[in-house]
């Protein structure tokens, strides 16, 4: 046992249990043991570890690590063991194995709960200069809870791991059920590793810890759950009670004890050389589809550009499929009602770059036109286009997506040249950034028999301009208009959560909220050296204000209002929008009542949410036209810093300019006014006059 590196000790529930272990550990050669990990012990052990050191020479970290929020390590059980580590110079790490029942939005609101017990143990810990770490399993009760757990263990300095399974926290528990992950699960948790902790936050992690989460990704990504997960393994020993304090010390094989390591900075969490070549060859790939779609845009324009049809059996669809969100699938849904009246269409094959994505979303509506989803690949446009009767861009935005667009030229080239039509129906013009990008965009609707757009604003883009574009609506105003009271694809998981953010609020204010992230490229004005700095400065400067206006409105407000945040895009593809409920409810504590749906709602929860609220802040531009069409007032808050967007340009086209607001000129007093200038509209009018504008 002399090669072993690490120990882990379970069950040292009294002091007569350390001096039994220190006992057993005489017969052993400890002498390469550097980590102590001691599993639910008992704070009265302090006086008895000397011994247990002792036994150690190498020890360099000792771990005290929590199953459950009554063992959860504490600054009172702790104190007399950090002077003892400091001056033998140990790192002391508390260590907290989270639960089903962990859940960020809930601690802020109150510690009376097992995880807000861990939080408030935490951040004492933290200020005494003791590191925390929390072991989060990947379980079902988890998966949406995950983004305001990561963003609140990164606000608090705490590292947080995400691990495949409770077996690697308590072995001895590998005798319960495994939890079962259903389909969307999977795909929802991949979506967290791939884009949260293996993109945004990979340079936190030591190398270790990203091979774990790629092993984890790599198994979801093949339909089976995280626990499945081959991870880098290490021989550690491993000290249980077999009778009484008669003590047995084993090899056991675990996740490799380094991945534990936290990494603060510096040299990234990849492989040096991985990144860069990655990088190169995706770079590789796309010159080489871009090259292969400028041949095809060649070889197409030669031909005669086919007419607008009169009948369209079976369609391609591109656009930007595979990131969207509720909203997107609103669109689609619009378009496929529209095809179908205007060109018959029965049936359509959709591209996306992300097809597992697009095809959780599709179950969601309710058309009459039969859907396929194929990934966007050129071979598979190449393989599709004979099938099909014309290309459709099924509405969203033709804008600055380099790789998107050049996969559309292809396939609408390579249409052309079959003598099949291309359709741009209901599509949002820009913003363009890289001229090449709007160079294909202007090549694009150069190419179609059709142009709509769907508010007037896109009718002013450089690359759309004069080409006689009819300007109409969003398509997804189309399917929601189809929404009857019946909502057929409403899931029952949505019921319950609606009914459970709505407890106690009969007679009240209801008032919706929905925010998102926003990048650097929705900037403008900014020299680009400071255009990160300043798009964060902007998002926290509205983050305070709206924070301020909820709480003004709170305190003026005969009756107490109750907030209802939901996200339209939960997902780290697109950034998602359980950030920023995270972070409002940071800022909001305890001062206003304010609710966050942690779920994946469908397209029919979003509609049945709406349709009991009074009001609705909305920042997303589909949030915005959720509410619209169910006749609930919004606020609009124009998310593009320095310049206006469409937010402005939907709530100007329904003659409701007054209510919207640009993210870096909103105040706290300009969001309460509008809500009461909204709740004594209400009032007066419980027809909910905005339905009428919409569905005239």
């Amino acid at each position: 046992m002399a090669g072993a590196r690490h120990i882990t000790v379970h069950g040292l529930a009294s002091a007569d249990a350390a001096r039994a272990l220190a006992q057993a550990m005489q017969t052993h050669d400890l002498s390469g043991i550097e980590t102590l990990t001691l599993v639910d012990a008992a704070p009265e052990l302090n006086a008895e570890l000397p011994a247990v050191f002792d036994r150690l020479p190498r020890l360099r970290n000792l771990a005290w690590r929590g199953t459950s929020a009554s063992r959860a390590p504490r600054l009172e059980d702790l104190q007399e063991l950090v002077y003892f580590t400091r001056s033998r110079a140990l790192t002391l790490w508390a260590e907290y194995a989270l639960d089903d029942t962990a859940d960020a939005i809930a601690a802020l609101e109150s510690e009376a709960t097992p995880f807000g017990e861990i939080l408030g143990a935490s951040r004492a810990l933290l200020g005494q200069g003791i590191p925390v770490r929390w072991l989060v399993p990947a379980r079902p009760a988890l998966v949406y809870r995950l983004e305001p757990l990561f963003a609140l263990a990164l606000d608090e300095g705490i590292d947080a791991i995400l691990l495949p399974k409770d077996t690697f926290l308590e072995p001895e528990h590998n005798a319960g059920p495994k939890p079962s992950f259903c389909t969307d699960d999977r795909l929802f948790l991949w979506d967290f590793l791939s884009y949260r902790l293996l993109g945004e936050d990979a340079n936190l992690a030591p190398r270790s810890r990203i091979a774990i989460y790629e092993a984890m990704r790599d198994t979801l990504a093949e339909n089976r759950d995280p626990s499945d997960s081959a991870v880098a393994l290490t021989e550690i020993l491993v000290a249980r009670p077999d009778d009484g304090l008669a003590w047995a010390l084993r090899e056991e094989t675990h996740s490799d004890r380094s991945a534990m390591t936290s990494w603060k900075g510096g040299e990234p969490g990849h492989t040096v050389a991985a990144a860069p070549l990655a990088r190169a060859g995706e770079i590789a790939g796309f010159l080489g589809e871009g090259l292969r779609a400028l041949g095809q845009w060649l070889g197409g324009m030669s031909g005669k550009q086919p007419p607008e049809p009169q009948h369209l059996p079976c369609v391609l669809i591109v656009g930007a499929y595979g990131g969207e969100h509720i909203g997107d699938a609103a669109i689609l849904g619009g378009v496929l009602f529209r095809i179908h009246r205007r060109y018959g269409t029965t049936r359509a094959i959709v591209l996306s770059q992300r097809p597992n994505h697009t095809r959780h979303l599709i179950p969601m509506l309710d058309t009459p036109v039969a859907l396929n989803v194929e990934s966007s690949e050129q071979s598979q446009a190449r393989a599709l286009i004979p099938q099909v009767d014309a290309v459709v861009y099924a509405g969203g935005p033709l804008m600055d997506l380099p790789k998107q667009l050049v996969r559309h030229l292809y396939a609408v080239s390579l249409a052309r040249r079959h003598g099949k039509p291309f359709i741009a129906e209901g599509i949002g013009a820009g913003p363009f950034v890289l001229w090449p990008s709007e160079w294909v965009g202007r090549r694009l609707l150069r190419m179609a028999a059709r142009i709509s757009l769907r508010t007037s604003d896109d009718a002013q883009v450089r690359v759309v301009r004069d080409l006689a574009p009819e300007i109409g609506r969003d398509p997804a105003f189309d399917y929601l208009e189809t929404r009857g009271p019946s909502l057929t694809r409403l899931a029952e998981a949505d019921r319950r959560w609606i009914e459970t953010l709505f407890e106690e609020t009969r007679d009240r204010p209801n008032i919706g909220v929905n925010l998102r992230p926003i990048r650097p490229a929705f900037t403008v004005g900014v020299p680009s050296a400071e255009r990160e700095a300043r798009t964060r400065q902007a998002q926290a400067d509205f983050e305070t204000q709206l924070a301020e206006g909820m709480r003004q409105f709170a305190a003026v407000s005969d009756r107490t209002p109750c907030f209802v945040f939901y996200p339209m895009n939960p997902n780290q593809f697109g950034q998602s929008d359980l950030r920023s409920a995270y972070r409002l409810k940071r800022l909001l504590g305890t001062s206003v009542d304010f609710r966050v749906w942690q779920a994946d709602p469908s397209l029919d929860g979003v509609i049945a949410l709406l349709r009991r609220l009074d009001a609705v802040i909305s920042m997303r531009f589909h949030a915005t036209i959720f509410a619209l069409s169910q006749g609930c007032p919004a606020i609009g808050i124009d998310y593009r810093v320095g310049k206006r967007d469409k937010v402005a340009a939907l709530l100007d086209d329904f003659g409701l300019s007054e209510n919207c607001g640009r993210i870096d000129q909103v105040t706290g007093d300009w969001i309460c006014a509008r809500l009461m200038a909204l709740q004594s509209g209400r009032r007066q009018d419980h027809a909910a006059p905005v339905r009428s504008r919409v569905t005239s």
